[in-house]
Formats: C-alpha cells, structure tokens, sequence
C-alpha cells in the first residue's frame, strides 16, 4: 500500500507534516485507487488532497479528529443523496468511511463564485440568481429524516441569554418570534459562503455539506443577506426571496431568527480580528445586528 510519505503530495505551504501523512494514509486505505497529488486544503480541521481515480479528477477530504463529526454529517448527507435524489447538483462521491472521516468525491472543473468569506470583488447577477435558485429548490425539498437532524434553536438561545447577549426585551421578543416561526422543516446546505458555491459547466455547484441540516426557513438566505452586505443590490434581492415565501412561517419570521443566530456568532468571532478590514466590518456587523433587533421588535408587534 502506498502510504503519505510516497507520495510527496505538496502545495504553497510544504511537503505534509507527518501529521497529515497519516490523514492521507487513512485515505488510501479507505479508497485504494486513489492517486494523490497536490494539496488543495490544509487547515486545523481538515486536509484536502486532489489527485485522480480510474483517470477521473478526485479530492479526497480527511478530518482531523477533533473535527470528525463533521465529516460523518457530510457522509450521512450523501446517504441522503444516494436515497433522494437532491434538487440541486452536487459533486459525486466515490468513497466514504465514517470510522476514519474520509469522504472521496469528484473534482469539479470550475471555480468558486468568490474566495473570501465577505467577498471583495463583484458578484454577478447571474451567479446571484443561480444560488438564489439553489437555495429555493432546497427549501421545497422534503426528505424523509430520522431523528438528529433537526437544529435545537431554543437551546442555541439560553446559550446566547445565559452569556448576557440579550437584554429581557429582546429575550422576550425573540422567544416570541421562535414560537411564531414554528419548528425546523427545511432542509438547508448551513455554511452557504460563496467559497462553497463552484462554477462548473454553466451550473452553480454546492460543496461541503458538512453543516446541512433541519433549520427554520430562511437559514441560507440569512447567511447570504449576513455576507453579501458589500456587494451592491444583494441584500435587496435576498429580501424578495424571502418575501415571496408562501407564508409568514416560512418568510420574514424564521429568517430574523436565523439572521440573529448568524450575526451574533459573526461578531463574536470578529473580535479576534485586530487588522483595519476586519474592524470596519465589525462596525458593519454591529449596525446589521442593531437593524435585525429593530426588525425583530417589529415583526412580533405586528404578528397576528
């Protein structure tokens, strides 16, 4: 058997460490046809090797340990795939092993629409409308889903209250609006950065499905409407997504519920972040946040 060391598999940042070494091996020993190349992705949670498999373009993905129950979310989502059809186009997969977290899956040929988390550069109408479209198919989709899928929203929440984020008004309003909102029933992609959408073959594509699950409507259109607030016209078309949905619960209330969700593990993460980009955004974020609670005040004084 082949193992890392024979591979000399390398990007930008070096040959592996003797770390990722055994991440490749358990690779290979969960898809022996594989042949590696260049590292494409190396992180504290993940290394992601592209190589081939009976002369088709492969990546393999291995988790670190401490990020394996990502890795077998993503798994159970292609088992999902494998047993309906998903409404939007996906890469193959070729192999998996939840024991080792190892997903092996084809290679798109394509790019993603942008590299960066909060994008620098313009996004296209066209690639816009097609994620929009993506988003739209998968709220109307309705697998059959076992019990471990669905995202507990009010444990989230006393979580959030318990560390001081909300004052008692908004604590109230925002309980209200989760009664109003109902349970979670879409199924939803949960990590929509356009870094995670590739253009391939005039199609927009989703990868890494590590975080979908069961969410309250509007969990996507929320990320977007959160990231996309320096591309111009964005926003303003995410808010006719959302408007168009059939119904009060599946529009405007879930939607401020994920966006407040969304914007407060934003900030907090921003904190971090010391250089000028990264605190002018926080100042953004902070007005988005201030907006979203004067949304939120609003909504529940309205709601029948």
């Amino acid at each position: 058997m082949r193992t890392a060391a024979d591979t000399g598999a390398e990007n930008g940042s070096g040959a592996l460490t003797p770390a990722e070494g055994r991440l490749l091996d358990l690779a290979l020993e969960v898809c022996p046809g594989f042949a590696p190349g260049e590292v494409v992705y190396r992180s504290r949670t993940s290394l992601v090797v592209g190589g081939a498999l009976d002369g088709v373009e492969a990546l393999a993905k291995v988790r670190t340990p401490d990020w394996r129950r990502q890795c077998l979310r993503e798994i159970d989502t292609y088992d999902l795939f494998d047993a309906v059809p998903p409404p939007v186009p996906v890469p193959r997969r070729f192999a998996s092993d939840k024991e080792r977290a190892v997903l092996v899956m084809e290679r798109l040929d394509g790019e993603v629409l942008a590299p960066d988390r909060f994008p620098l550069t313009p996004v296209s109408h066209e690639d816009l409308a097609g994620v929009l479209a993506a988003v739209d198919r998968l709220h109307e989709w309705r697998p059959a889903l076992a019990e471990g899928w669905s995202v507990d929203y009010r444990r989230m929440l006393d979580g959030m209250y318990a560390r001081g984020v909300f004052d008692d008004a908004h604590w109230a309003e925002l309980l209200r609006l989760l009664e109003l909102s109902g349970s979670p029933r879409e199924f939803g992609h949960g990590d929509l950065v356009l870094a995670n959408v590739v253009r391939s073959r005039g199609r927009q594509v989703l990868i890494d499905w590590a975080s979908s699950a069961l969410y309250l409507p509007g969990l996507d259109l929320a990320q977007l409407w959160m990231l996309l607030g320096d591309v111009p016209g964005a926003r303003a078309r995410i808010e006719v997504a959302v408007a168009e949905r059939a119904d009060e619960r599946d529009g405007m209330m879930p939607f401020l519920v994920n966006l407040t969700l969304l914007l407060h593990r934003e900030r907090r993460a921003h904190r971090r972040f010391t250089d000028e980009a990264s605190r002018a955004r926080a100042v953004r974020l902070d007005a988005a946040w201030e907006l979203t609670r004067h949304r939120v005040r609003q909504c529940v004084a309205t709601a029948r």
